[in-house]
């Protein structure tokens, strides 16, 4: 079996698009299994559906829109926690973008024998979970998995639970491909192996300080969440020096 993981990471998640248009264009979009965090969680869905130029016109013409990070939103995140008034605005981006305007191929979508699997984070736990395109409504899914913390005032509620951002968990969703089933997997990382992942510092805390008081929680599972990445890149850079100690 063949693997393909994608981080994510806001606007830097357009280099794992460009990676996966790419493959796309040189006909190596042969996977069995994928997973996908945050920003690449649309990414993949438009990829396992073959949709190669719906995706670059959504990352060339639409996520350069201010319609999507709304800056006149940020004085008011630290006054009341609001989905009307989000700095990132999610609901426009998966309802009237991804839905209304490039809508995904579902029937592709399914068709493909790739396994695909969206990384959210559940609340309050902050558990690492793995949603594929059958489990109910998949703009509902693809948003739930793309309400980043803070910028996004609320988790997402799908079937009586409550999902953020798998970012919170783990940044790199390598538990997303069966390792013992895997004989190889690619990696796309939307950042150098030599930057470490690191939780909220100081002046993001106190913009974002109302939403970690409600879910005070968070800043643990978000610590946590750097060391577990930046242990994961560690063992990717090994294997890749030397793939001799790959045991699977």
């Amino acid at each position: 079996m063949r693997g393909l993981v994608l981080e994510g990471g806001a606007m830097r998640a357009g280099f794992a698009a460009g990676a996966l248009m790419a493959l796309m264009d040189k006909k190596l979009a042969d996977f069995d299994a994928a997973a996908a965090v945050s920003a690449s969680v649309p990414t993949l869905a438009y990829f396992a559906a073959g949709q190669r130029k719906e995706m670059e016109k959504i990352w060339r013409d639409e996520l350069t829109s201010p319609k999507l990070v709304c800056y006149q939103n940020i004085p008011a995140t630290s006054l009341a926690l609001s989905v009307k008034r989000p700095i990132l605005n999610v609901d426009r981006l998966v309802y009237d973008i991804f839905q209304k305007r490039y809508p995904f191929n579902s029937s592709a979508l399914l068709a493909n024998k790739m396994a695909c699997r969206f990384s959210a984070a559940t609340v309050p736990e902050g558990k690492q979970i793995f949603f594929n395109p059958t489990e109910s409504d998949i703009y509902d899914v693809i948003r739930a998995c793309l309400a980043i913390p803070g910028f996004y005032p609320a988790p997402i509620s799908i079937n009586g639970s409550e999902y953020v951002d798998g970012g919170i968990a783990n940044p790199l969703p390598l538990p997303g491909v069966p390792a013992g089933k895997t004989a190889r997997v690619l990696v796309i990382l939307t950042k150098p192996t030599d930057c470490e992942d690191e939780p909220p510092n100081f002046l993001e805390r106190a913009l974002f300080w109302r939403y970690f008081h409600k879910y005070d929680w968070m800043l643990k599972s978000l610590w946590e969440a750097a060391q577990i990445y930046n242990s994961q890149v560690s063992q990717l850079e090994t294997y890749f020096h030397h793939p001799e100690n790959v045991e699977n």
